[in-house]
């Protein structure tokens, strides 16, 4: 191929190229002198300027407000964490107020000189023992009565100090109180702990009547128990004949572990 022809048909090409853009501008130009296609440009500017304009300001606001709200919603949490708790504690005190109220109500029908007092420390089981704000100082001794509600036999005392004293309650296996039927005077038994939920009469006669739903109190028969006391319902009577002796099942009226005030009783007067 001739050198000649080669740069005089690349010249041409680039000639061609020049032309098309000098086309180009001047058709912009004639455009731009019309007046509604003027209009239609800068309309379609304007809009999409705003556009972008409200995109930029949209994520700016988010970005921007995205750690006031982070902050907003944990101070949210927190308030929400504190009225559960305040929440926990306004029913947590009404039940306390309501078992004081209770044991009140019972120091006014009896004639028996009573202690009140918080419980202050449990152990993990159900059966084990308490620990109560109320010691030697206060009057109480060993073998003493411990009741909640209207009367209602929860333990007896066991350990005591100068401010404090040990409650055992009479769902543990080592509790044993004399007992009878509500509304008899003799003893007809003794109730004992089983590590759980119910008690057991144990050691009642053959020839007594035991039924469910009778109502088994103290009998005030050995140590510093009054008499009285309402320690369960008999839930089953369980009979052999080959056996002396007749034994049944007795659901106690409390749940200890739902208790935090009790009264310590005693027949004896106090010498404080």
């Amino acid at each position: 191929m001739p050198r000649a022809w080669y740069f005089g048909e690349k010249a041409q090409h680039a000639a061609k190229r020049f032309g098309a853009f000098l086309g180009s501008l001047f058709l912009l130009w004639m455009l731009s002198r019309i007046s509604w296609v003027a209009h239609g440009a800068h309309t379609i500017q304007g809009g999409l300027y705003g556009l972008a304009h409200a995109v930029a300001r949209t994520t700016t606001r988010l970005f921007a407000n995205e750690e006031e709200t982070t902050q907003r919603l944990a101070a949210c949490t927190n308030l929400l964490a504190d009225q559960v708790v305040r929440n926990t504690n306004l029913a947590s005190a009404e039940n306390e107020v309501s078992q004081w109220r209770q044991v009140f109500e019972y120091t006014r029908n009896t004639e028996r000189t009573e202690i009140a007092a918080r419980i202050i420390a449990r152990g993990a089981l159900a059966s084990s023992d308490v620990l109560i704000d109320r010691g030697e100082r206060d009057g109480i001794i060993l073998g003493d009565a411990v009741v909640i509600g209207n009367g209602f036999l929860f333990g007896t005392i066991v350990d005591v100090n100068e401010t404090q004293s040990t409650v055992r309650l009479i769902e543990d296996p080592r509790s044993a109180v004399t007992a009878t039927l509500y509304g008899e005077e003799k003893t007809i038994g003794l109730v004992v702990g089983n590590e759980g939920a119910v008690l057991t009469l144990e050691y009642v006669q053959q020839s007594t009547v035991l039924s469910v739903g009778d109502s088994v109190v103290t009998s005030g028969l050995g140590g510093n128990i009054p008499e009285g006391l309402l320690i369960g319902i008999i839930e089953s009577v369980t009979t052999e004949e080959s056996a002396p002796f007749v034994t049944a099942t007795i659901t106690p009226i409390h749940d200890p572990r739902t208790w935090n005030v009790v009264l310590v009783v005693r027949d004896a007067p106090r010498n404080l």
